[in-house]
């Protein structure tokens, strides 16, 4: 903007040297301009990026986490580095722009700017794709390429926009089926029924005959400390009475089935594993507050949403502690077409049980809590709409500024409106394009960052990108594009031509 502003007043400048003005003088204008709209900028972002953005994301946060009401604190360090940061970006370039223009003389910033020298392209050296191109078509891959400062920017604005997309997709894709996936593929159960006290095989199984059950999984299930590389995570260790999970827990790591720990093995959830930075092959410390340390290796890294796990066998928790595990928790399926919180209470109805856990009601909360981050999505789109509205608007604006007499010819020359459209915004529609496809990799990336900032500790969301995000994204950005270009329309119309044409005399 301010290099447009500078280009279209540049025998304005060059009468003020004329007349005596420094170029401090001259320059002032300019930053006094640009700093203004830095001050204003800061104000409007500072309120809110203080209390808009911060309160959407702890009313997000919150249904996870059950903070208290939003408190607001004025932080003068925050905005005041906020306001050098646009001070110093707005004036900065400004500052970049007069600089070249106030170094000439007064005489030669009255005459007309020279044009910029054509060069070559390197599609002019592919021979048989340059033939194919029309006259107006070589036009407008010459001018892409030859305003190089242009195309940067172009590439890096729309391309931001479009990498806003993918992220605000991704961070969908990322978390939408972490219930589907968790409770689906892997929590293959219905309920976990906890005892008050350790159960035998024959007393679990009076207890499933009691309630009208034919089969179930007794398993150890408590609260353990994993800790690796000097950090810990607290999990739940969990060591079946069968030496196998079959039915009730499905181990695998993408479409590979992992075997049940081995004596001396652990099986870790991938959540788990990138948090303290295991592999397998490692060896990790499972520490009881209660009975001591067991020491076992990492025998393979499990899937897992919802939740840290660690599983071990019976014969590793005997030989190094010493004794069996108590088994205190039941694993059972549901029968057909029950209701899961009736066949719940059937089951809490017993003096020996402690509590039921009913994965139906595990799977809605975690369905609740996540249909929450949709709000992050919203805004992520909303600033990405913005990004390339601006961007595009600016770049469109200062492209036609910039050709006004070109236009002015070609319009004179007999080109109909929809040709002169269509000359001028195909160099956008080009470069934005090129953009569209750079900001694909460019939020590659970027999600790869959300992610792991928003990871919570009892969630492991996977970092991915669906191929219809990626389409979306770059569509949107396009449809972005069409719709500035077709706002701009009525720019075109509205140029006189002889007024244009005689605007240097």
């Amino acid at each position: 903007t301010m290099t447009r502003m500078v280009d279209e007043q540049r025998t304005q400048i060059g009468v003020l040297k004329a007349l005596g003005y420094s170029n401090g003088q001259i320059m002032g204008k300019y930053l006094f301009y640009s700093g203004s709209a830095a001050l204003i900028g800061t104000a409007a972002g500072y309120t809110l990026g203080s209390s808009g953005l911060p309160r959407i994301f702890w009313e997000i946060y919150g249904v996870i986490y059950g903070f208290a009401p939003l408190q607001q604190v004025v932080l003068p360090g925050l905005l005041t580095i906020s306001f050098w940061a646009a001070l110093l970006c707005s004036m900065g370039s400004t500052w970049l722009a007069c600089r070249v223009e106030l170094a000439k003389q007064a005489a030669e910033l009255l005459r007309p700017k020279t044009p910029k020298a054509g060069r070559r392209v390197f599609l002019e050296y592919i021979k048989p794709l340059w033939r194919r191109l029309s006259f107006l078509h070589k036009v407008s891959v010459r001018n892409v390429l030859r305003y190089r400062s242009r195309l940067i920017m172009m590439v890096l604005g729309i391309g931001g926009c479009t990498a806003l997309l993918c992220t605000g997709f991704g961070i969908q894709d990322s978390i939408q089926h972490v219930a589907d996936n968790q409770y689906d593929e892997i929590t293959l159960y219905d309920y976990a029924v906890s005892f008050q006290e350790d159960q035998s095989a024959e007393q679990a199984a009076a207890y499933l005959t009691r309630k009208g059950w034919e089969e179930g999984l007794l398993v150890h299930s408590g609260s353990v400390d994993v800790a690796a590389g000097g950090e810990s995570k607290s999990v739940y260790r969990v060591i079946s009475s069968t030496g196998s999970l079959e039915g009730y827990v499905d181990l695998h790591s993408g479409g590979d089935s992992i075997p049940y720990p081995g004596p001396g093995e652990v099986v870790l959830n991938a959540g788990l594993a990138e948090n303290l930075g295991i592999a397998p092959g490692d060896t990790v410390e499972l520490r009881d507050g209660e009975l001591g340390t067991i020491y076992a290796t990492v025998s393979a890294i499990a899937d897992n949403y919802v939740f840290n796990y660690a599983y071990i066998a019976e014969e590793t928790y005997r030989q190094q502690l010493g004794q069996a595990p108590g088994y205190n928790a039941l694993y059972l399926h549901s029968h057909s077409d029950a209701d899961p919180y009736g066949e719940g209470s059937l089951l809490l109805d017993d003096g020996d049980v402690s509590s039921v856990n009913v994965v139906q009601a595990s799977r809605d909360q975690v369905n609740h809590m996540l249909s929450r981050l949709d709000y992050v999505v919203v805004v992520v789109v909303l600033c990405a709409a913005a990004l390339a509205f601006i961007v595009l608007y600016n770049l469109t604006n200062i492209n036609i500024t910039e050709r006004v007499r070109e236009i002015a010819t070609i319009k004179v020359l007999g080109f109909y409106q929809n040709e002169v459209a269509s000359y001028v915004f195909r160099e956008i529609i080009l470069l934005s394009v090129l953009g569209s496809l750079a900001g694909l990799l460019m939020g590659k990336a970027l999600h790869a960052y959300v992610m792991a900032q928003i990871q919570i500790d009892s969630m492991f969301f996977a970092c991915r990108i669906a191929p219809l995000s990626y389409v979306l994204s770059f569509c949107m950005t396009i449809l972005f594009t069409f719709a500035i270009s077709l706002g701009m329309r009525p720019r075109l119309r509205k140029i006189d031509m002889a007024e244009s044409l005689k605007s240097i005399e």
